[in-house]
């Protein structure tokens, strides 16, 4: 019988008695493999700055013999590891676990061994490890330059800087969701808000603005704003 691509998700087997489609139980079928994953995402593996990328992509083929033809259509998911600016490496997909948040990943390059990551969506990182030689290694890796942990406390930080600075003008700016000093708070609607680029932007220019006029003037007015908060 021939060989079957673990790849393939519908497996077509066609001889002189009929048809019949059977499922494949690959491990990297299209079911099994987390959206999450999908596309490019920035690593640190052993603290060192690494990038994962994953794509799926067609992959048909065609066997024949001996009267019989076996053909396959389906999807592979192809996956590559950048370590610190190193050459791409091959991964594959082992499956999921925990409903698709856990990805079993098998390192293809010249030690294989099996890797692992759990994503967390309230922080939309990925973290687990990698194996080498038996020795298990931190992995952890997430869509966009920085982690939104990251993203939050560095909006966090500026927020609370802003309405320092306009205590310490007399800018006299109501305390409300955007002008305050509970850190916590900016924190926590950033993590809420996904990090959403748009949002942050526009709150950190409101403030910026709001200081810029009070700077002007003896006395500043605060821009009232209209966002989710």
């Amino acid at each position: 019988m021939p060989s079957i691509k673990p790849i393939a998700i519908i497996l077509l087997q066609t001889s002189l008695l009929g048809m019949t489609a059977v499922s494949s139980t690959s491990y990297a079928s299209l079911i099994d493999f987390p959206r999450w994953a999908s596309g490019d995402m920035n690593c640190k593996i052993d603290g060192r700055p690494a990038m994962m990328k994953w794509r799926l992509v067609d992959d048909p083929v065609i066997n024949n013999g001996d009267g019989t033809s076996t053909s396959s259509s389906g999807v592979t998911a192809v996956g590559h590891f950048s370590d610190n600016g190193g050459p791409w490496v091959s991964l594959g997909s082992r499956g999921t676990r925990n409903g698709g948040n856990t990805f079993l990943i098998r390192y293809q390059g010249a030690e294989p061994d099996n890797w692992e990551l759990t994503f967390v969506p309230s922080t939309e990182v990925a973290t687990g490890w990698t194996t080498w030689r038996g020795n298990r290694y931190s992995l952890s890796c997430w869509k966009g330059d920085v982690p939104l942990p990251e993203r939050c406390d560095a909006y966090a930080t500026n927020a609370v800087q802003q309405y320092q600075s306009a205590q310490r003008l007399f800018c006299g700016i109501p305390t409300d969701a955007r002008w305050q000093d509970n850190r916590n708070a900016h924190y926590n609607w950033c993590m809420q808000s996904k990090g959403n680029p748009a949002w942050l932007n526009a709150e950190n220019k409101a403030r910026s603005d709001a200081l810029a006029q009070c700077r002007r003037t003896t006395v500043g007015g605060g821009i009232r704003h209209n966002l989710p908060r």
